[in-house]
């Protein structure tokens, strides 16, 4: 008896469950965000002589009752508003920003939306994106899908005085020794835009939602005319078959804000197109995919340089995801990296693959109880309709 109580097993098919549950939830949510964000490069320079500065493009945060599939959309649209709110913070914890910029499409539906849904929709905006109070300022750039512009979805002087209202925000921003000065591309209206005078020794940053510097994809893919993908144009430069991008939209006066350096986003992507001062037109082009790697751009020189920050949401439909930041110096040095998220995806497959395994642990006893009610219905229909035995032994 003590022989077969020491030999017995202490974990049971349950308890096994619970733990390999447990397990996989604290990988996905603690182990994989830890160990990603330990791993960013900081960009070390504390000097009074920079500005650090934290750039999100294109969260475009969910509303359940605009996503398909409602209630299962309540589910999704949580775990996707989660995962941008979770690296957001940690991109804070790491990069100690003096300058928080967002770089369009804060809201998904913020253009479509009403007046009262939009408040809503920015107030949980605000919950999940938390500015803490070390930040000195933060900018907030107008998206498509905030004030409209894209398809038949058009800007209107309401939707720009709604975002600048709530989100109290100006076209410009002085701080130290750098201009942050906004392009309204979206905008025709000029309404509420201020500029700022060109000033010797100032260091000047135009944002964007959309980029300025490059050509459209469809434009490329005209010149190119090597194939019809969506995203041939990255491959052909790539592979050195289109060289220059020399195609600016004629509408936007980029030389006259007299830019040392552009950031925007729009693309979901993390590219930098450069070009010269005297055109502000796109003639190279570089993805810039490296993790942990700094990119050192010089504001001081003739070239021109426009860095496309990725989105960071896993729900653009894109591989990767993440921030972007850099520390800008007084002596014109941009220093820039992208901050990339775990996968999400791969996080998801982990917990279907985790369900997976769960099913099959309990499909022997499911099924060994599912043989059981099948034999007594059995012998329940055949006593009920007189299909058992008609003699007893006695």
């Amino acid at each position: 008896m003590f022989l077969r109580a020491c030999c017995k097993p202490r974990i049971t098919r349950n308890r096994f469950v619970v733990i390999f549950l447990t397990c996989v939830i604290i990988a996905n949510e603690c182990i994989f965000y830890a160990f990603t964000a330990t791993n960013w490069p900081v960009i070390t320079n504390n000097s009074e002589d920079s500005v650090r500065v934290l750039i999100a493009a294109d969260p475009q945060i969910l509303s359940a009752q605009t996503e398909p599939f409602y209630p299962f959309s309540i589910l999704t649209s949580w775990d996707a508003n989660r995962f941008i709110s979770r690296g957001f913070h940690l991109a804070l914890w790491r990069s100690k920003p003096d300058i928080v910029v967002f770089l369009g499409d804060l809201l998904n539906d913020g253009s479509i939306a009403s007046d009262f849904d939009f408040s809503s929709l920015v107030q949980h905006f605000r919950n999940l994106m938390y500015i803490p109070d070390y930040v000195k300022h933060t900018i907030f750039v107008p998206g498509d899908n905030d004030i409209g512009g894209e398809g038949s979805d058009q800007v209107t002087p309401h939707k720009i005085q709604r975002f600048n209202s709530i989100f109290n925000q100006s076209t410009t921003l002085q701080y130290k020794f750098i201009d942050f000065i906004q392009v309204q591309v979206l905008d025709n209206f000029n309404i509420n835009t201020r500029t700022l005078p060109y000033e010797d020794g100032r260091i000047r940053i135009l944002l964007s939602h959309i980029p300025l510097l490059p050509v459209t994809r469809k434009k490329i893919k005209e010149d190119c005319q090597l194939c019809s993908f969506t995203q041939c144009w990255i491959v052909c430069v790539n592979l050195h078959h289109v060289h220059h991008l020399e195609y600016t939209p004629p509408h936007l006066k980029v030389i006259e804000e007299h830019p040392s350096f552009i950031f925007s986003g729009h693309e979901h992507e993390s590219l930098n197109f450069a070009g010269t001062k005297d055109k502000a037109q796109a003639q190279e082009f570089h993805v810039l995919k490296e993790e942990m790697k700094i990119w050192n751009f010089d504001t001081t020189q003739d070239k021109l340089h426009e860095v496309t920050v990725p989105t960071c949401s896993y729900r653009m439909g894109k591989q990767r995801y993440g921030y972007g930041a850099a520390v800008i110096e007084k002596s014109g040095l941009v220093h820039y990296t992208v901050m990339w998220l775990p996968s999400r995806f791969t996080q998801l497959w982990l917990y279907l693959i985790a369900l997976g395994v769960i099913f099959l642990i309990f499909l022997p006893p499911i099924l060994c109880i599912i043989k059981v009610y099948v034999i007594n219905f059995y012998h329940l229909c055949g006593v009920t309709l007189g299909f058992g035995p008609k003699y007893h032994r006695v």
